[in-house]
């Protein structure tokens, strides 16, 4: 969703008719334009919700990564390696929209230049409805965390752990006393084995639980534990009373302590839980919300020079610097849409207009974005990996792909003023580039940041435009555009809708009139209609 608003500019959003400002005019505007998203389009083209990566149908590791420890601890005690915790199905379902009010300004500095800028003021939402069904659910809260309840948890574990280290230690002393036989007997090298075998479940316990025979608490504390009544969880409470059982009869105490287990699966608050208590990792906002957010967006100036001002062949050349003026989305809340990119863009591009006959028209334009590095905090993960701790949040530059825009926009003349014309828009966009701003943790990788950042669209849509020159020789424009992506790929490319309504009214600042070449006349000729 955070692309998505690198397409919303609305300079892109209305029929590109290659006009300038009449020297000396200043042309104000409102020009406010909706955009929704709830799908998007995957690597291969394929439409997908746009909650997809929050959902899962057996939530696990990959959506809760500071499960994969407990985990493996699990795998390492059962000896299978496909185990995988599960806390049901999650089902996110999300769709946002931007609602961008810009407030446009252009200026006739000649009959050949125009200067332009636009303040937006940006609104964006972004909804979430999350459930969780446990029905298929493996796992319950691990029982050291607090959400679990379970006071006496903490104190179970660790009373455990130092039994089966005082059990090794005792049956270790035994060893080096020359007793089972040892040195060379099997039963020396059976006793060896169960020493390995009490340190091993030790920490493996340690691992599942995130907590070691000191009492010390991991700072990203597994969330989940088996339940007492899977398979798993039965074959843990049977894996140590083995292992007890074979260390009393090396001569060792037996162990004291239980392994609590939870008996109860989780819910859907429970997982917005997860994510903000600062006990498991994440520290961030859970998902059940609404937000809205209106904030400035990023700011706008630009030139017009045109090339061609004749009353039915125009063209005109364009650059437009963005600046970086919006706001980023929040690293903390994994939904969040920010106002604007907040880098520096510069854009060049071409917009050019042919009338054939008195009632049709093809207009086309043409635009290329450089987008330059930023340095900015980003969680490092993957898109397919949402939730990241907050242990992966580091500086960052960033350098967002430069943006291709190509439009064409055949038209209909209905009445002197109106026109209804048609829109095909093709858009690609190559793959950022990220790389670690200053010293952050080895351990992450800022490739997972580019994951699937190329993309490329084909939109089609319509629209009218009006167009009519007041007694005053300056003119009055309105109109409304509508778009929609009907193909496109990447693996987060918005399939938006976008709707756009504009008025733009002119007043004349100082001249009396335009002062175009002599053979490129601003003024229709006397055959043709006074209103284009």
């Amino acid at each position: 969703m955070a692309f998505a608003v690198s397409f919303a500019t609305p300079a892109h959003a209305q029929y590109p008719d290659a006009r300038l400002v009449p020297s000396g005019a200043l042309s104000v505007s409102f020009e406010p334009r909706y955009m929704n998203y709830r799908e998007r389009l995957d690597a291969g083209g394929t439409l997908e919700p746009l909650g997809t990566d929050f959902s899962d149908s057996a939530a696990g590791a990959r959506l809760f990564p500071t499960l994969a420890t407990s985990q493996d601890a699990v795998r390492a005690i059962l000896g299978d390696g496909s185990y995988a915790m599960t806390a049901g199905a999650l089902q996110a379902t999300l769709d946002a929209d931007i609602r961008t009010f810009p407030f446009n300004f252009r200026f006739g500095l000649s009959s050949r230049i125009t200067l332009t800028a636009s303040i937006p003021v940006v609104t964006t939402r972004a909804q979430v409805s999350f459930a969780v069904d446990s029905t298929t659910a493996n796992v319950g809260w691990n029982q050291v965390a607090g959400a679990a309840g379970n006071a006496q948890a903490a104190t179970q574990i660790q009373a455990l752990l130092a039994d089966l280290e005082s059990a090794a230690q005792f049956v270790e002393a035994q060893i080096a006393a020359g007793a089972y036989g040892c040195p060379s007997s099997p039963s020396c090298t059976a006793a060896q084995d169960a020493v390995t075998r009490a340190r091993a479940m030790s920490a493996n316990l340690s691992g599942l639980s995130g907590l070691d025979a000191a009492g010390t608490v991991a700072t990203e504390l597994p969330p989940f534990a088996p339940l007492a009544s899977s398979a798993a969880g039965a074959a843990i409470v049977q894996a140590i009373a083995t292992l007890s059982t074979e260390l009393q009869s090396l001569g060792a105490p037996a162990l004291s302590a239980s392994f609590p287990l939870p008996t109860g699966t989780l819910g859907t608050d429970d997982v917005g839980t997860v994510l903000s208590d600062p006990e498991f990792g994440y520290e961030a906002l859970p998902l059940a919300f609404t937000r809205f957010r209106q904030k400035l967006g990023d700011i706008e100036l630009g030139l017009r020079y045109g090339l061609v001002q004749r009353s039915a062949t125009r063209a005109v050349v364009f650059a437009t610097a963005r600046l970086p003026t919006g706001t980023l989305d929040d690293p903390d809340n994994f939904v969040d849409i920010g106002t604007g990119d907040r880098q520096t863009d510069v854009e060049l591009g071409f917009e050019g207009f042919v009338q054939a006959g008195s009632f049709v028209a093809l207009a086309a334009s043409a635009a290329y974005n450089f987008q330059f590095s930023q340095q900015l905090p980003r969680r490092i993960t993957s898109h397919d990996r949402p939730f990241a701790p907050l242990s992966t949040l580091a500086d960052v530059n960033r350098n967002l792909g430069d943006v291709l825009r190509i439009g064409l926009y055949p038209s209909l003349r209905l009445a002197p003023a109106f026109v209804a014309y048609g829109s095909a828009t093709y858009v690609r966009k190559p793959a950022d580039r990220v790389t670690l701003a200053g010293t952050s943790p080895g351990s992450l990788d800022p490739a997972a940041l580019e994951f699937e950042t190329s993309m490329e669209s084909t939109s089609f849509g319509g629209g009218i435009a009006y167009h009519a020159v007041r007694a005053s020789g300056l003119p009055v424009e309105a109109g409304v555009d509508y778009r929609a992506v009907f193909s496109g790929s990447g693996g987060q490319m918005p399939k938006s809708t976008s709707l756009n309504f504009y008025l733009r009214l002119s007043w004349r600042i100082f001249g009396g009139g335009d002062s175009a070449p002599a053979e490129e006349p601003q003024a229709p000729s006397p055959a043709e209609p006074p209103i284009s």
